[in-house]
């Protein structure tokens, strides 16, 4: 019986595992696209565009802001 709650533990580790990591890597890979379209943003803002434009520009960036504060922590 201690065998069989010792092989139940060590396979779900190992279960979860691979998940684990891939959560991570995903977050990851989340935050990065996150940064980049920050970036993209911001380069748009420094060259020239219409008040309209900008307006929306600006708006666009504090949701992306806004989505990297929750999901990169």
């Amino acid at each position: 019986m201690r065998q069989l709650q010792i092989l139940l533990a060590i396979w779900l580790v190992i279960g979860n595992a691979p998940g684990a990591v891939a959560a991570t890597e995903s977050a990851e890979a989340r935050c990065v696209r996150l940064e980049n379209r920050i970036a993209d943003l911001r380069l748009r803002l420094r060259l020239g565009y219409s008040a309209r434009q900008g307006r929306i520009y600006r708006q666009k960036l504090a949701a992306l802001e806004s989505e990297r504060r929750q999901a990169c922590r």
